[in-house]
């Protein structure tokens, strides 16, 4: 039986600014063959223009006021200073885009990206090193690229963000990673633990004790002035780490990512005239969760049984959890709990 069908009925509608910011879809053509990607089969489809446009308006629609285009490899697209043009023009605040550095090595192409509309870049940076990063996105001369696109972003005044996906090829070296995210100083580090969507569900399965304890390890020594998130982890595998921690419901309150109602517009949001409300967004991120994650019987009891989103189907049955015990029985139910807390202050019980 999957226990997060009770985890999300005391959960607490809070008062906090939400994310305005939505995935754009720009579909899954690709220049690399990363071999955890989601879309590893499908890197050759395109999109065509027009249907990401309608995707862009009915995110504005519902009151998004800022996008990341993401795919594949959304630079790539033939059409994609005409995308980024159509963005800015029906009100977009904001646009950034998830990319694997490797068109904006050109310092021409990014900043004619940044003329038209391009603010930010959330760059894949896998590997510590050439070799590392190499391995990892099956792609040569990938590292000296997105190194060389992220001195362009910095140069030309481009907001820089990075994601890592932590598997058991670089989270060996974590601290070495560490080192070369506060020599790189971008405004937010995430590091998504691997998960299994789609494609990526015939990955080998790997376990959250390794992939948590480099994680940590890299937490220790990057710069506090950094921003850092940790995705799809369960919180207790982040003990003394769980304000790193963001989740489903974490998302409807991340300023700086995606938020969940806006991840993938065609499958989510309906027509919209008006900006959603907050026990919509909850509504949706309650499904999410119950579609991509489990928590067995022994979560029950754990204080962290509400916040948490549990382990991913395909690892259920495999992967050990270790639930947190509060000897008051006491459960938090602030989604933002934790997030509150990233000055460092000192962990208080829920009440």
């Amino acid at each position: 039986m999957n226990y997060n069908l009770f985890s999300s009925t005391e959960l607490v509608l809070i008062n906090d600014p939400m994310n305005s910011r939505a995935k754009l879809d720009t579909g899954t053509h690709c220049n690399y063959k990363c071999s955890f990607c989601y879309y590893f089969d499908k890197l050759d489809e395109k999109t065509d223009k027009e249907v990401i446009k309608k995707r862009a308006l009915k995110l504005r629609k519902m009151g998004m006021s800022e996008i990341d285009l993401s795919g594949g490899e959304s630079s790539i697209h033939r059409d994609w200073f005409e995308i980024l043009q159509y963005c800015r023009e029906i009100g977009f605040t904001s646009i950034s885009t998830l990319s694997n550095g490797s068109t904006f090595s050109n310092r021409e192409f990014l900043l004619k990206s940044k003329e038209v509309g391009l603010s930010e870049i959330l760059f894949s940076l896998h590997g510590y090193d050439k070799e590392s990063h190499e391995e990892m996105v099956a792609h040569k001369s990938s590292f000296e690229k997105i190194l060389k696109a992220i001195d362009h972003s910095h140069e030309l005044g481009i907001k820089v963000r990075l994601n890592c996906t932590v598997t058991s090829k670089n989270v060996g070296a974590m601290t070495t990673y560490a080192a070369l995210v506060n020599k790189i100083q971008p405004l937010q580090m995430n590091f998504l633990p691997l998960n299994y969507w789609d494609a990526a569900k015939n990955y080998s399965s790997e376990n959250y004790e390794e992939l948590s304890h480099g994680i940590k390890q890299a937490i220790d020594l990057i710069d506090p002035k950094i921003e850092i998130n940790v995705r799809y982890i369960p919180f207790c595998f982040m003990q003394g780490y769980e304000k790193y921690v963001v989740g489903v419901y974490q998302h409807i309150f991340d300023l700086r990512d995606w938020n969940i109602i806006g991840y993938d517009v065609d499958t989510w949001s309906k027509d919209y005239t008006s900006n959603p409300g907050l026990e919509e967004y909850f509504e949706i991120a309650k499904k999410k969760r119950l579609l991509t994650y489990h928590k067995n019987k022994e979560c029950f009891d754990c204080r962290y049984f509400n916040i948490c989103d549990g382990v991913e189907h395909k690892i259920s049955s495999t992967q050990k959890v270790y639930p947190v015990i509060d000897k008051n029985n006491a459960r938090i139910n602030d989604v933002m709990f934790f997030r509150h807390r990233r000055d460092g202050d000192k962990i208080e019980k829920s009440t």
